[in-house]
């Protein structure tokens, strides 16, 4: 048995134990998986987009900015340290970068990373100590670059932590100047249709998708009316990410009714907890309800329920 082989049997008992004492970290393991398939990256690029500092040790921070970049808002504190201790495989404290590449092996996420083809193996030894003695050394070779990686990787933080704030500040006067230049040409939001109806939540969700500027999509979701809508479900999970009533909600995964090709994912308040857990796939919510947020990986509308009926 390979060593990656090994690693990766590690991290999936590790799984276990953390979901059999706790099934809320289930819940989060499983979105998180479904994040990182739908994110159409690859480990490497996911890797990169974390470890900002590349000094191949994943902090919280690190994390919680990933997921506020990639989804438009920020996971609480406690869905950070869950996830942090799902991919905490030694339960050392600390994950690593070697951490994350396991976990992808796991759920089976591309590398990205182009594999060398290994090297025949040689003839077996008649001196099985022999070939013990020249594993171990192969082993203790490979541990002793990583840590002068390391090392090295230590080296340059600070340096490039001040590259980064400057690269950082200037980025961000750079997007300012670029928004406060897009405000002033940024058509309105049509939120009527041309017989002076109110725009329905199909027709909305449409335009949605076809904007190509988050920031357009942004303008036109502040104006989103609310509005009744029929919701088919199809899955219930744990709100990642809300505010106000929404947080510590759920979230209902479904499909506008009539309109099967419309994925959608309403958001309860957290009062709602205990009703949405007996909710059936197939059955029906009929909600007042507003569009929130655009969640980009699934290219799905978010939407906050003011009142919802389960049919």
């Amino acid at each position: 048995m390979s060593v990656k082989e090994v690693l990766k049997g590690k991290m999936e008992q590790h799984i276990r134990e953390m979901v059999s004492t706790n099934p809320m970290i289930g819940q989060l393991n499983t979105q998180f998986t479904n994040w990182l398939l739908g994110s159409g990256l690859t480990g490497a690029e996911i890797i990169k987009m974390i470890d900002t500092n590349m000094d191949a040790v994943i902090q919280p921070l690190e994390l919680s900015q990933a997921l506020e970049k990639t989804t438009g808002t920020q996971p609480p504190g406690w869905v950070i340290n869950g996830l942090m201790s799902v991919l905490d495989m030694d339960k050392d404290g600390n994950v690593t970068v070697a951490d994350l590449h396991t976990y992808f092996e796991t759920i089976g996420l591309p590398s990205g990373i182009e594999e060398v083809p290994a090297e025949p193996e040689p003839e077996p030894e008649e001196d099985e100590f022999d070939t013990l003695s020249q594993e171990l050394e192969e082993e203790a070779r490979k541990q002793a670059e990583e840590i002068i990686r390391q090392q090295e990787a230590e080296k340059q933080r600070l340096i490039e932590e001040q590259q980064a704030k400057e690269a950082a500040e200037l980025e961000a006067a750079e997007l300012a100047r670029r928004e406060e230049e897009a405000a002033k040409s940024k058509p309105e939001p049509i939120l009527l249709e041309e017989d002076g109806t109110v725009l329905g939540h199909e027709r909305f969700i449409q335009q949605l998708g076809d904007m190509k500027l988050s920031s357009e999509r942004r303008n036109a979701i502040a104006h989103s009316p609310t509005q009744s809508c029929e919701i088919q479900i199809i899955s219930v999970e744990k709100t990642l990410s809300g505010k106000g009533s929404m947080k510590d909600g759920v979230t209902v995964v479904g499909k506008l009714r009539g309109e099967q090709d419309i994925e959608i994912e309403l958001r309860l308040p957290s009062d709602a907890v205990d009703q949405a857990m007996s909710f059936k796939p197939n059955h029906v919510i009929e909600a007042e309800a507003q569009v929130s947020d655009w969640n980009a990986g699934r290219r799905r509308a978010v939407l906050d329920a003011t009142k919802f009926d389960y049919l």
